[in-house]
């Protein structure tokens, strides 16, 4: 039971989100294996729970496991990223209804403030939210609950894992009763610890997390610093990390793609580097923030053991901290440029943007272009989202129909750097042509 008043942190976890966002479109599916891949169809990203019995694991390569899914029916997606974030955002939506503080941790993962709960009152909260996600968006979701974060994490993974408390867990507030739960947790599953620190805590002896608890708090703050420390305190019941509903500052921004198939050529390199250039550039428009350097960089593939590994990376430095695609790409192709090695196959390529700052604070340098032509090349950019915006509002499915010509201009035919997606399902949710049709009769 929880006091009048008392702070509480609920952590909703969307279960097994990716295959749960394809179920949802495909009630035929419910009961059956779904497994979801990465980017071109790599490895298995998500499970349902009937793949998971099969023993297939997280992050394992496809082709490996093929034959496996393939015996037993195991209905196979591509990652359909679109799909999947309008789908999150669905969640988050509804969750806001259910507090005032809602921190999104990451795509299917999020914080509630809970506060002011009498009783059992907190128990029917999360019931009623659970019901109500599953019933808004037909995503099921486990809610963990607890004073701390850390805990409400061990907590949502315990409502997970029992099929029997129904999809919500209320860590007990008794220590005697919270103790049997962080004992039957690994050390390593707590958050803020990881695979490293789990190892060198159970070479002496720790091997839960009630174990870490019960380690001096000098020798955890002198061996894991303050964050270990704050763990440690959490997972007794202080909470340290409060609910953050802002963005942390960002430093870098990368976006980056391995390719279907090898590319050797500059020209097919360029329209890659340029396209992601441009996803950059948005990215830093959407989150009100500039760069001051772009890196362009381009990988080998480390599993072809007939070429040795190579990485060409350069930077350049923009004239002025900017956010404009144009400039970003001619950067870009310009660090591409030094970088790329004629004779080589390149298996992934990307772009970084460093030294980000708040686009309020720009501060033009010396040679910075003028004001005048500055405010040109803005409304221009202003103007192009629009288009594009307008072109992208789901009833085409397509987008970046006005683009730099640098992109390549048989972008809509299959290139050797685009994504292989063999498995792809529907935009049900963004796409007006892709909506899913019901016949009468």
């Amino acid at each position: 039971m929880t006091r009048e008043g008392a702070g509480l942190f609920a952590l909703i976890d969307c279960n097994n989100f990716y295959a749960s966002c394809e179920r949802v479109f495909r009630p035929d599916l419910e009961g059956r294996p779904v497994a979801v891949l990465s980017n071109n169809d790599g490895c298995i990203v998500a499970r349902s729970g009937e793949v998971k019995a099969l023993g297939v694991p997280m992050g394992a390569p496809y082709f490996k496991f093929r034959d496996v899914l393939q015996r037993h029916d195991v209905q196979v997606f591509s990652s359909n990223y679109e799909l999947y974030g309008d789908m999150s955002a669905r969640v988050m939506t509804v969750l806001s209804r259910f507090s005032s503080d809602v921190e999104i941790y990451s795509i299917d993962e999020a914080f509630l403030a809970l506060d002011g709960f009498v009783g059992w009152d907190v128990m029917a909260h999360a019931h009623e939210l659970r019901a109500t996600v599953k019933q808004w968006t037909g995503i099921p979701v486990s809610v963990g609950i607890a004073p701390t974060k850390t805990l409400a994490k061990l907590a949502a993974e315990r409502a997970k894992k029992a099929p029997e408390l129904g999809g919500v867990f209320v860590m007990p507030n008794r220590p005697q009763d919270r103790e049997t739960a962080l004992a039957a947790t690994p050390v390593g599953d707590v958050w803020g610890i990881g695979r490293r620190w789990s190892k060198r805590l159970a070479a002496q002896g720790v091997m839960n997390a009630l174990d870490f608890t019960r380690e001096p708090e000098h020798w955890v703050r002198s061996n894991m610093g303050v964050g270990g420390a704050r763990t440690q305190a959490e997972l007794l019941g202080t909470a340290c990390f409060g609910l953050d509903s802002q963005p942390h500052d960002r430093k870098s921004c990368v976006v980056s793609r391995s390719f279907a198939h090898p590319v050797t050529d500059f020209e097919g390199l360029k329209d890659a580097v340029a396209t992601f250039a441009a996803r950059a550039g948005e990215r830093l428009r959407q989150g009100g923030l500039v760069a001051g350097q772009v890196t362009a960089f381009a990988l080998t593939d480390r599993f072809n053991a007939h070429q040795a590994p190579h990485q060409a990376a350069a930077t350049v430095a923009l004239d002025s901290p900017t956010n404009l695609t144009a400039d970003i790409t001619r950067a870009a192709l310009n660090a591409l440029q030094h970088a790329y090695r004629s004779g080589v196959s390149y298996k992934k390529a990307g772009v970084m943007m460093l030294d980000l700052a708040p686009e309020s604070a720009q501060q033009p340098t010396l040679f910075a272009p003028l004001v005048a032509d500055q405010d040109k090349a803005a409304r221009l950019q202003s103007a192009l989202d629009s288009l594009n915006a307008a072109c992208n509002d789901g009833r085409n499915g397509r987008r970046d129909l006005v683009r730099l010509g640098a992109t390549g201009f048989n972008r809509n035919k299959t290139g050797s750097w685009q994504l292989r997606r063999d498995h792809t399902s529907p935009r049900y949710t963004t796409s007006w042509a892709e909506l899913r049709t019901v016949r009468a009769g």
